[in-house]
């Protein structure tokens, strides 16, 4: 299983739950059934070991879009992010560019804490900055640019000893990946620009939880018509609450772009338990819209992913997919790029810890 400080990381041993080998080519079968899609099995939502398989397969190895320029805007600026089991964060630096490590602390004395690890749940702390714990917001540099005490727990006395992390940016996105030898393709086509005055920077941003799997809530959230699937992204048109036409892109694995009227919103989703999603959110251009009025969006879209979660946890079998109206073209997409991710995992036999490996992950 894919680990953070002191749970080995051992992915020679597979990835199994409810009798079934999750990575096997079975358990997507249903799911991308061309004729008649399923939901993925309840395992897939609810389960530990898969969560530990998405890490492997996902979050450890693909380009993780964690907030924006706007959030971190003066030299020495943190910004913290637990990418699946792991906690990073990226820091401004004095020449203007971005500086991306793991954190100091990857497991702190988290054996005593309830709630907290090998549970699937990220838990509030005060004390370490974990693969763990649960990120707070940006955290600002003293006013003439230096650390502050909260930085501590993240780059200890030492930062230019940890493991680093890749980062780029795109647009006004911060992408981030675990492996430092990862290339990164310039994003096509994700400028925020007003129709007036050209490219804009965030006017907000804001955070939002939902009680779902973070693949029921982002399908849902991007649910519409297929309007483009690209080799690293899928465009949907869509309508809003009000009647809005809008289009909405998937950047796989975690980035939601709803533009709409010379405005975008920016959904980041960011798993905080096997069923709880969090929603980094960010607003740009021209402000059509206010605050008030996405979070309705979000929230009204949201409901069937809470829906499906409530009845997954509640039911006995662990093989059956949801009984539910069939997936949409969002979560069928999100669905084969999953599996693809999860086929594409290299046969490793290394069982160190990943933060560990000095030159990052080894495809």
């Amino acid at each position: 299983m894919p680990a953070a400080g002191f749970i080995t990381d051992r992915p020679d041993l597979g990835h199994a739950a409810d009798g079934r080998d999750l990575s096997d080519a079975s358990f997507f079968a249903e799911a991308l059934d061309p004729l008649e899609p399923r939901y993925l099995p309840p395992t897939a939502y609810r389960s530990l070991a898969f969560a530990n398989l998405e890490d492997d397969a996902v979050w450890t190895r693909n380009w993780v879009c964690i907030g924006t320029l706007e959030e971190i805007p003066k030299t020495n600026d943190l910004l913290p992010f637990t990418v699946g089991h792991h906690g990073v964060h990226v820091q401004r630096r004095a020449d203007g560019g971005l500086v991306g490590r793991f954190n100091k602390a990857q497991h702190g004395g988290c054996r005593a804490v309830p709630l907290q690890c090998q549970t699937g749940t990220k838990t509030r702390c005060s004390f370490t900055a974990c693969g763990y714990s649960r990120d707070g917001l940006p955290i600002p540099a003293t006013p003439d640019g230096g650390p502050t005490p909260a930085m501590h727990q993240y780059l200890g006395l030492r930062p230019e000893r940890l493991l680093p992390v890749a980062v780029r940016t795109s647009g006004s996105m911060i992408f981030v990946n675990l492996d430092v030898g990862a290339t990164f393709e310039p994003i096509q086509n994700l400028a925020f620009e007003d129709e007036t005055s050209g490219p804009v920077g965030t006017t907000q941003t804001f955070r939002r939880d939902y009680a779902a799997n973070w693949k029921l809530l982002l399908g849902a959230l991007a649910a519409g018509e297929v309007a483009l699937p690209t080799s690293d992204s899928l465009w949907l048109t869509t309508k809003l609450k009000d009647g809005t036409a809008a289009e909405a892109r998937i950047l796989f694995p975690n980035l939601i772009l709803f533009s709409a009227r010379g405005e975008t919103c920016a959904v980041i989703v960011q798993p905080t338990a096997l069923g709880e999603t969090l929603c980094r959110i960010a607003l740009f251009g021209n402000r059509t819209r206010s605050a008030v009025d996405w979070l309705a969006e979000l929230d009204a879209r949201s409901r069937r992913a809470t829906e499906l979660q409530r009845d997954i946890s509640e039911a006995w079998d662990t093989s059956v997919a949801p009984h539910h109206t069939p997936p949409n073209a969002a979560e069928r997409w999100l669905y084969k790029r999953l599996a693809a991710a999860v086929r594409a995992r290299p046969q490793v036999e290394i069982t160190e810890p990943l933060y560990a490996t000095a030159l990052g992950r080894r495809r």
